[in-house]
């Protein structure tokens, strides 16, 4: 299987979930791997297709930018985007976030990294980028921001 899941609730309503997850400026702050350092774009994200950039600090890459474009975009329910150079096509992994009302004010957000597009064989090599703990660690950031 080419994909990692984690699930946790959050203590937010839905609709909170979704407009932190669609402002890119605040996915530093949600990041558990710890690679992002910063927003390019300043704009939230409102449609498939939507692109932003975001600056970053990998310890084999070092500083280095990312584009991702928005996959899935189902207000209130579902966001995710694939990531890839600025300037070219994705390299074909996601990350998606599944949204799930528990009541009026608790979300099940599900976190899913998938790297089954990815077809560059040095890059499949790599896979996975982040680990289970840094998107575990992803949605304990979430919750705290909420």
């Amino acid at each position: 299987m080419q994909q990692i899941q984690v699930c946790r609730i959050v203590r937010a309503p839905v609709e909170r979930v979704f407009a932190l997850l669609a402002d890119p400026d605040r996915h530093p702050d949600l990041d558990g791997s710890g690679t992002l350092r910063a927003s390019r774009t300043h704009t939230v994200l409102t449609e498939v297709g939507d692109v932003f950039i975001m600056d970053l600090h990998a310890n084999e890459l070092g500083e280095h930018q990312s584009q991702s474009v928005v996959t899935t975009y189902v207000r209130d329910r579902a966001i995710g985007w694939s990531c890839g150079p600025v300037d070219h096509d994705p390299f074909g992994h996601s990350f998606t976030f599944t949204l799930e009302p528990d009541g009026d004010d608790q979300t099940l957000v599900t976190l899913t990294y998938d790297w089954s597009a990815v077809t560059d064989e040095q890059l499949l090599a790599m896979m996975p980028r982040v680990s289970r703990e840094d998107l575990t660690s992803s949605l304990d950031k979430l919750a705290a921001a909420l």
